[in-house]
């Protein structure tokens, strides 16, 4: 006992007699409002390049009250230079908002060699911070209803979505918190049955929209003894959904790249041929110059 009490005490001797480390830097939160952003901007004459992309991405985040108070500053050097923060400046000027936002004087000319060199937190980081199980998979999930839903004009292709339409971390945390105890059901049935399918013909990001489509937020079990079917774990020759099976399997062999617009269509008219009796038939196609066909549903 009197051992821990002496270590204790050379501890805080060293604490006590350590310096104090001085420095230049000072950091104030101030309401930042158009007219203050205008004037900031006056000193934005070494940054990198504005982008005009990321500049209109914020101002929509503003104009829709998305944007939040992150703690994040706008940061300028010893020289009184803007360094950090144009395109929040410049999107507060376009937007009308005011935020409250730290502002940091006084760091080093070179000190923009060190910003963004971290690695940003994902979507999936944010919602596992936030105690929700499955992060990744929701994640990924929730970005493709966006992208697929009935209320969002057709999108054919595989090709990305654009910087102005990607959901932001807070988007995808809000959806996720409004409706984790369907996506949650949904990814949790799903996931056995994606890992005893072999060769896995379908991502179970995938697997679960398809899942949802033809379902809703609540799939019947019907649904879900579809997709057993229509990943190979169970087969019934000459069929709409073996048929659509073989398609998928051929491509995987062959690395084959499949439009996701039309693996969405086929599943779909796979699913509404499963359902009016699953009839024998040797072919069936999408079109996908077409709109999704709508699911038939289950009763």
């Amino acid at each position: 006992m009197s051992n821990l009490k002496e270590k204790s005490q050379e501890v805080n001797k060293v604490y006590m007699t350590n310096e104090i480390k001085q420095t230049n830097l000072s950091v104030e939160l101030t309401l930042v409002t158009p007219k203050l952003a205008e004037n900031y901007l006056r000193f934005n004459n070494k940054n990198r390049k504005l982008s005009s992309n990321n500049l209109q991405f914020l101002v929509n985040e503003m104009k829709s009250d998305r944007f939040i108070e992150n703690g994040e500053a706008i940061v300028f050097d010893k020289n009184g230079y803007l360094k950090d923060g144009q395109h929040r400046l410049g999107a507060i000027l376009k937007s009308g908002k005011s935020f409250f936002i730290p502002i940091v004087r006084g760091v080093k000319p070179i000190a923009m060699g060190t910003y963004d060199t971290g690695k940003n937190r994902s979507s999936a980081d944010v919602l596992e911070l936030n105690g929700f199980k499955y992060s990744a998979l929701i994640s990924k999930f929730i970005v493709s209803i966006s992208k697929y839903s009935e209320n969002k004009s057709k999108v054919s292709g595989s090709s990305g979505l654009n910087r102005r339409d990607k959901l932001t971390n807070q988007q995808i945390l809000q959806y996720c918190e409004l409706n984790y105890d369907w996506l949650k059901d949904i990814v949790s049935k799903l996931e056995p049955t994606y890992k005893k399918s072999n060769p896995k013909v379908l991502g179970l990001s995938s697997i679960c929209l398809i899942a949802y489509l033809i379902g809703g937020e609540r799939p019947s079990t019907e649904v879900y003894n579809f997709i057993n079917y229509l990943i190979g774990s169970l087969r019934i020759q000459g069929t709409s959904s073996n048929y659509l099976y073989e398609k998928l399997y051929n491509a995987k062999v062959n690395k084959d790249t499949l439009n996701n617009y039309w693996v969405l269509g086929m599943s779909i008219k796979a699913w509404n041929y499963y359902i009016d009796g699953n009839p024998s038939l040797k072919f069936f196609k999408f079109d996908i110059t077409q709109e999704l066909p709508k699911p038939l549903k289950t009763f």
